[in-house]
């Protein structure tokens, strides 16, 4: 429990000034008239003065307002309400939901944050101020690996603090964990979660019911000098979706029979291949945490946090797919209805026959596992206050990605399949209805094989197993000296070591039914029907008109049918490669603080120097085809930067601060843009070179900063800010086809002479502004507008009502060049907006929270267990929390809750490239559109102590 002092102020003119004043806020302007009201109501007396017990909503937000108005830094923070019940699944949820943070849902949860419009590439995380690992493809932490009951607080720095390292561009999150001799008491708490997802089960026999539970213990031994903190959560958070996607959208030509237009209309647009399936995917997540924390005497202090998590993700899918193309099969359209779809004739209804559907049924599994300890040791040598830190961190992610196929029929070969009459009704921005005229949940006549056209794919499945390893080592000693000089207080120096290796490799194999012939390496075996004992309960497609689809256990099936052919493709050797970091930072910092009597300068000036050795490594193919020979290649670089930041506050009076700051800011490139893999060949066609791969040179991306801000606080849970930024990239990464490349020295195995060694080549390079006009004098800006409002300041009787809100403009001319969408940059939404109202009063707290994020380009798993980029539309999600506490009698103590997630059934939609067949008006057709249902969720929870 935290004390805090309330001054209450009972001039109607006063109140009259503040009601004015929070509604500026809420509207998110009015500057002016605001600052005219805070300093009338700075000089009214105060009447009586009372000390009031706060807990829960407001304990939370008084801690996060007290770290961002004491940061010399402009930062923003969210702090547990209590121990164990900040109130989501995953820290992601919390931090979206702090001004200008942006959320990006993958598979239904908020798992990558963005900050002010940059993606999670241009940040980092560290764990109790220390860099930490990340179990994706590259350096983005994936938050909903940490629990949020394990986190006290979490604080975003969107400035830089020199003596903060491993720090990003565009932000900093810096997550902490409790420490037990900070409380003076011990502190047992346990708390206990069932939930339903609405949706119910879409995939049979697979629950919707999940629950969350969490253990909390904190004590001190040896008269206070002993602290220890043992923490556990486990999360069963199952979730169902429902999915569609139109894989593109074309003209059709003419029809084969008639020789007319097949869609009726020549300049008419019509889809050429959809699925849908559902999924069901079952998450489970153990997080244990031991903080031992110990302090002799008041010259030494050690903290040592350990901490692990096991994450394992069970995803089941059974769907449909086809292609409806002038390229396939005899594909006849009838009954054609066009619509406008912004100047473009589009195919909204038809009739289509000669469709051969490929039924799906596939489980992925992924497992990441994640270690962290770390150990923060202060003691005094002379007049020195010094710090020495060093951790290590791990984390290890396999995954199994299975797909097998199946289709109406038992003749193998594509001109005797058995082809479909589906009648189809697109609807934009909501699952089309496609209805089928046959049965695809007969077992008697739905076999295994495939069924696709062009000759089939090649293969009857396949399975695709990632593995990324990452560790990083970090030490650090820094020290802080007072002194008085030209209004400098304190001058902290000190030194910062890390050595991070991240490897990823995927193995992978075409999977054959029994049968097939491996003389000609032919991967078709016989059709075969799946035996009754292996079959499931059909997956009902109802939700896109389809019908129920043949459905069975892929662990039972996968062995008993199927052999698997290992792929060895040159695509499959530039999946392997490993990128090893060594950075070396120095760092000194001066402390501002020329305050007096509230009034004054505050803030920091410092310098930095990261010196860094990178090394990569990965395949250069130097043969092509199955299989492919690779030569492990590497390459090494050494470069170092200066990053200079300054940060002044000036305290106005006790309420009221105005922000400066100043810096130069970097993030790291992506590390699969730095690897070795090289990949090149002769075309036979023009006798000329191409190729593609990484390139392990690569230097980060560097950007000058300047924010400015304001922020008026009228007691510890009621406040407005103001903020304006802008960052100008110095230096850019960006992909670019090098057309003068020389390719004198590469092994040509093409058996064609090369008219020149000159040819192109595509690779992620440095772009300072002399390459293009996207990297060099780019910037992002934005203006970020917060507040938060007790509603007690408006009328007395509004005690226990509050609001808390922000929102978020952002512009940049930064163009990624990515052919999904060339004038995006990755990550950026030009609007953010986040709104919470609460109520808190004798024991019972409810809150309403909605969150609005505009289009952004994502980044989101493609085929063959590839990244790619999306183009992602807007996504707004409205969450809300209702409590009740036990005042008294035996069950004191005792909280009973009710949450909800995703109330709205917020939807998630994507759209195709819009470089390609773009609509008259210039914008894109729809590609994605999943629905994942609300989340309810009822618990208890017990805090003694």
């Amino acid at each position: 429990m935290m004390k805090s002092v309330t001054r209450r102020r009972n001039a109607a003119s006063i109140k009259a000034v503040l009601m004015s004043t929070a509604a500026c806020a809420i509207a998110l302007g009015g500057l002016t008239t605001m600052a005219h009201a805070q300093d009338e109501a700075a000089a009214a007396p105060a009447e009586d003065t009372q000390v009031v017990i706060v807990t829960g909503i407001r304990k939370g937000l008084q801690d996060s307002l007290t770290i961002k108005k004491k940061n010399t830094s402009i930062v923003e923070a969210v702090s547990a309400e209590d121990i164990g019940k900040l109130p989501d699944a995953s820290i992601a949820e919390s931090l979206a939901r702090l001004p200008g943070l942006a959320a990006q849902r993958v598979g239904g949860r908020s798992q990558t944050i963005s900050i002010r419009g940059l993606s999670g590439d241009f940040s980092t995380t560290l764990l109790n101020g220390r860099m930490q690992v990340s179990s994706g493809d590259n350096r983005a932490a994936e938050f909903d690996q940490y629990p949020s009951e394990m986190v006290s607080s979490a604080i975003v720095y969107k400035t830089p603090d020199a003596g903060l390292t491993g720090q990003g561009l565009s932000g900093t999150v810096v997550l902490n964990t409790v420490r037990p001799l900070d409380y003076n008491k011990r502190v047992i708490s346990v708390n206990v979660r069932g939930s339903v997802n609405t949706n119910g089960e879409i995939v049979p026999g697979y629950s919707a019911n999940g629950n969350r539970i969490s253990l909390a213990y904190i004590d001190q031994f040896m008269d206070g000098k002993l602290g220890v903190a043992l923490s556990y959560a486990h999360l069963d958070d199952p979730s169902e979706l429902q999915h569609s996607k139109s894989w593109w959208w074309d003209k059709q030509g003419n029809d084969s029979v008639t020789g007319l237009p097949r869609l009726g209309n020549a300049d008419a647009f019509g889809l050429h291949g959809v699925e849908i399936w559902s999924t069901a995917r079952r998450q489970t997540r153990d997080g244990y945490m031991a903080v031992l924390d110990f302090k002799p005497n008041d010259n030494f202090r050690s903290v040592n946090d350990f901490y692990y998590s096991v994450f394992d993700q069970n995803e089941v899918t059974h769907g449909a797919q086809w292609y409806q193309t002038q390229w396939t099969d005899d594909i006849h359209f009838s009954n054609v209805v066009v619509s406008d779809r912004g100047g473009t004739p589009v195919v909204q209804k038809a009739t289509i026959s000669g469709i051969a559907p490929i039924i799906r049924n596939d489980n992925n599994l992924r497992r990441d596992e994640m270690f962290s300890f770390g150990s923060n040791n202060r003691f005094n040598i002379g007049a020195w206050r010094s710090v020495i830190d060093f951790g290590y961190s791990r984390s290890v992610r396999k995954e199994s990605i299975a797909e097998t196929y199946a289709g109406y029929g038992t003749d193998p070969t594509p001109v005797s399949r058995t082809f479909d009459t589906i009648d189809e009704n697109i609807a934009f921005g909501d699952f089309p209805q496609l209805t089928p005229g046959l049965n695809y949940a007969d077992a008697d006549n739905v076999y295994l094989g495939d069924v696709a056209p062009w000759g089939g794919w090649g293969h009857d499945g396949a399975i695709r197993q990632p593995k990324v390893v990452d560790q990083l080592a970090t030490a650090r000693f820094s020290g802080v000296h007072d002194m008085d000089w030209a209004g400098f207080k304190s001058i902290e120096l000190g030194v910062d070591y890390s050595h991070r290796t991240k490897e990823k490799g995927v193995q992978e194999w075409d999977l054959c039914l029994k049968g097939w012939n491996q003389t000609t390496n032919d991967c078709h075996g016989t059709r075969v029907a799946v035996d009754a004992a292996d079959l499931q309960e059909p997956t009902n497609l109802d939700f896109a008109g389809f019908g129920k689809v043949l459905s069975y256990d892929l662990g039972s099936v996968l062995d008993k049918y199927y052999d698997r052919r290992a792929i060895l493709n040159e695509d499959n050797l530039n999946k392997y490669w490993q990128v090893d970091e060594e950075l070396v930072t120095l760092f000194a910092k001066m402390n501002i603080d020329t305050e007096t009597g509230g009034h004054g300068l505050r803030g920091n000036l410092g310098l930095q120097y990261v010196g860094a050795k990178q090394t990569s490594a990965g395949n250069e193919i130097i043969q092509r085809g199955s299989p492919a020979i690779g030569q492990w290649v590497s390459t090494s670089k050494e470069y170092g930067d200066f990053l200079p930041s300054l940060n002044l506050i000036y305290d106005m009076d006790d309420n009221s601060v105005l922000r400066f700051a100043m810096s130069r800011a970097m993030a790291r490139p992506r590390m699969e843009d730095m690897r070795a893999s090289r990949n090149a060949s002769v075309s036979i066609t023009t006798q000329t070179w191409s190729g593609s791969g990484g390139n392990p040179n690569l230097k980060p991306w560097i950007a000058d900063g300047v924010d400015l801000a304001y922020e008026r606080y009228f007691n510890r849970t009621s406040y407005i800010g103001v903020a304006g930024f802008q960052k100008v990239m110095r230096n850019y990464i960006r992909n670019l086809t090098v057309s003068n490349y020389d390719f004198t020295g590469w092994t040509n195995t093409s058996g064609v002479t090369p008219l020149s060694n000159i040819g192109s080549f595509t690779l992620p390079i440095n772009d300072d502004g002399t390459a293009s006009n996207i990297g060099g004098g780019k910037n992002v800006s934005g203006i970020e507008f917060s507040g938060a409002l007790d509603g007690a300041l408006l009328w007395d009787k509004l005690n226990g009502f509050g609001v808390i809100g922000s929102f978020s403009r952002g512009w940049t001319n930064i163009r990624s060049g990515d052919d999904i969408d060339p004038s995006k940059l990755p990550g950026f939404s030009g609007d953010v907006g986040n709104l919470t109202g609460y109520y808190e009063r004798g024991g019972f707290s409810a809150r309403l929270s909605y969150r609005y994020r505009s289009a952004f380009l994502g980044e989101t798993y493609a085929l063959y267990a590839n990244r790619a980029a999306a183009r992602i539309l807007a996504d707004d999600q409205v969450d809300a929390q209702i409590s009740y506490q036990m005042q008294d009698g035996p069950l004191k103590g005792v909280t009973f809750l009710l949450q909800g997630y995703n109330l709205t059934d917020s939807n998630y939609q994507t759209q195709l490239k819009v470089t390609e067949n773009k609509t008259a008006d210039g914008s894109s057709y729809p590609e994605i559109y999943e629905e994942y249902g609300k989340t309810i969720l009822f618990g208890v929870s017990y805090k003694f102590q």
